[in-house]
């Protein structure tokens, strides 16, 4: 790893470790314990299965896209290659590491990486919209009613985050207002790279049905993602009530857009304490907001462990097949 990269990495760490240990310090090690032992098992088991089926739902929308960019999987190898991906994400420093691992996996296939590559940045920009959608139709549903602090503002970030993402892939002018742009860029070839992704990218525009579909998908994914949340908080003896179970459809939304943010390591520091200071204000204790975040984050990451044994199986198996393919070379 290079001394620049090696020392931002570092950073981060020091980000997310210094953010939790701040946190604990700050809370009551005794009220942290007590949630954990009244911590209730079946809605942890729910929590898991529902935030299971959301990462089946997530594969199956990268399947499409791979699909309508021309690249034929079956959906077997997407499932594999999309969990590997999760794997790395949750267990490798660097954020992005499960997206290299997709991209690389399925170039393996002698697909195209540009196509590979813009494909799996529109994966991540339809979920980021459908995201937004979904906390924006809770925003509304919540103007009507007692509200929530801050609300107007929290509706202007998602849609000022989902406004630039639905423009750039479907307005074509802007489109190539911004490959000009990056086409100018002559460092190491940056700007022929860059035009051939956002060419890549503008070719779904022929498929503006499929794009709508695939962002109502990602709708349910990240409906199931807020409760996984639920659940965990219920796990832990939360009453969530009607009007707390609309909130945590804004609440969530606002902390995945955060984790988007390469501050810390996967979100960890950052999430939880945003978490405390959005959570307390509808009822929740500092502690309770801390370990739901925590404890879904924990869920994430048991998850994402069906991917790591998909690789592993996967790279113990390739010396027992090399040795079968030099057997057969010799009879």
């Amino acid at each position: 790893m290079k001394p620049r990269k090696a020392l931002l990495q570092a950073l981060k760490i020091a980000v997310s470790v210094g953010l939790i240990a701040f946190l604990l310090y700050k809370l009551s090690p005794a009220d942290l314990l007590s949630n954990l032992r009244n911590l209730s098992v079946a809605p942890l088991v729910a929590a898991t299965a529902v935030f299971f089926a959301s990462v089946v739902l997530g594969a199956w929308q990268w399947h499409r896209l791979l699909g309508a960019g021309g690249i034929a999987l079956p959906f077997g190898k997407t499932f594999r290659v999309y969990f590997v991906g999760l794997f790395f994400n949750n267990f490798l420093p660097a954020g992005v590491g499960g997206d290299v691992m997709k991209i690389y996996d399925v170039t393996k296939f002698g697909n195209d990486p540009y196509q590979v590559f813009a494909t799996t940045m529109l994966d991540r920009l339809v979920g980021i919209a459908g995201l937004c959608v979904l906390a924006l139709a809770a925003s509304v549903a919540l103007a009507s009613g007692p509200g929530l602090d801050h609300l107007w503002l929290y509706a202007l970030v998602f849609a000022g985050c989902m406004a630039p993402i639905l423009a750039l892939v479907l307005n074509r002018r802007l489109s190539r207002t911004v490959r000009r742009l990056f086409g100018r860029i002559t460092l190491w070839g940056l700007g022929g790279r860059f035009d051939a992704l956002f060419r890549r990218l503008g070719e779904y525009r022929r498929v503006r049905a499929l794009l709508a579909g695939l962002t109502g998908l990602a709708v349910a994914v990240q409906f199931l993602r807020v409760v996984t949340h639920v659940l965990v908080a219920r796990a832990l003896g939360i009453d969530v009530t009607p009007l707390a179970f609309a909130q945590f459809f804004v609440f969530v939304p606002l902390l995945g857009l955060l984790m988007v943010l390469p501050i810390s390591i996967n979100g960890l520091g950052v999430r939880e304490g945003a978490g405390i200071l959005l959570f307390t204000q509808i009822g929740f204790s500092s502690e309770q907001a801390l370990l739901m975040e925590l404890i879904t984050y924990a869920i994430m990451v048991v998850v994402s462990l069906l991917g790591g044994v998909y690789f592993f199986q996967r790279n113990l198996g390739r010396p027992a097949a090399t040795e079968r393919e030099k057997a057969s070379e010799h009879v």
